[in-house]
C-alpha cells in the first residue's frame, strides 16, 4: 500500500506529467535519468512495467536539474498533497557522492539539450543575432517607404506642406527607431558574450531571446 506521499505511475505517465508542468522530457530521456539515479529513485514492477514514485520524482529533479522556466503547478496528484515536493528539501542528500551527482545532472542535461537541438526546440544565439539585426533593418525600411506615402496624404488631408510633414515623420521616426535600435541590440550583443563565455553552452530558449 502507497505511502500518503507516493504516487506510483508508468513511466510514461511520468514523462507526460512532467512535460506538461514545464520540465520537458520524453519517455527515453526519463528512463535513462531513473537509471542514473536509481539509488534514489527506485523503480516497482507492474506486470511487464515499472512503476516510479512521481512525488519523489519531482522532487528529486527539483534538486538537481536545472530548468530556465520554473515548473509550473502540477495538477492533481491523487492521494499526495499537491505541497509534498516541497516538504521533502532533504530526501536525496547523502544518496550519492557530490561527484558523481554533478556528473549525472551534467550528462543528463547535455541529453536533454541534444534532444531539445533535435527537436527545434533550441536556436544557436548567431542565429538569433543575425534574426533580429535583420528585423531592424527590415523595420527601419518600412518606415521610410511609409513616410513618402504619410506625408503625401498629411499634405492632402490637411494642407500641410509636404516637405514639413515628411521632415516631421522621419524626425519622429529615426527617434523611436533609435530607442528600439539601442534596446535590442544591447541585449542582443549581452547574449553572444554570455554565448562566447560558455555561460549557456552557446544556447538559449527561443522564446527567451528578445524578452
Amino acid at each position: 500500500m502507497a505511502h500518503m506521499n507516493e504516487e506510483w505511475i508508468s513511466i510514461t505517465e511520468a514523462a507526460a506529467r512532467l512535460t506538461q508542468a514545464g520540465d520537458k522530457i520524453d519517455r527515453s530521456s526519463l528512463s535513462r535519468y531513473l537509471k542514473q539515479h536509481s539509488e534514489a529513485l527506485p523503480l516497482k514492477a507492474d506486470g511487464k512495467s515499472n512503476l516510479v514514485d512521481f512525488v519523489a520524482l519531482i522532487a528529486h529533479r527539483s534538486e538537481n536539474v536545472r530548468l530556465k522556466t520554473p515548473v509550473a503547478s502540477l495538477p492533481a496528484m491523487g492521494t499526495g498533497p499537491a505541497s509534498a515536493p516541497q516538504m521533502m528539501p532533504s530526501r536525496f542528500k547523502g544518496t550519492q557522492s557530490d561527484g558523481a551527482a554533478r556528473k549525472a545532472q551534467a550528462e543528463a542535461e547535455l541529453k536533454e539539450m541534444d534532444l531539445a537541438e533535435r527537436r527545434g526546440e533550441l536556436t544557436i544565439v548567431a542565429e538569433v543575432d543575425q534574426g533580429g539585426r535583420d528585423a531592424i533593418a527590415l523595420m527601419q525600411s518600412a518606415f521610410e517607404r511609409a513616410i513618402e506615402t504619410e506625408a503625401a496624404a498629411a499634405s492632402l488631408k490637411y494642407g500641410w506642406d509636404e516637405r514639413m510633414a515628411r521632415l516631421a515623420l522621419k524626425g519622429f521616426a529615426r527617434e523611436g527607431l533609435s530607442v528600439f535600435n539601442r534596446e535590442i541590440l544591447k541585449r542582443l550583443d549581452g547574449m553572444r558574450r554570455q554565448s562566447e563565455a560558455g555561460g549557456d553552452n552557446q544556447y538559449h530558449e527561443t522564446g527567451q531571446a528578445l524578452q
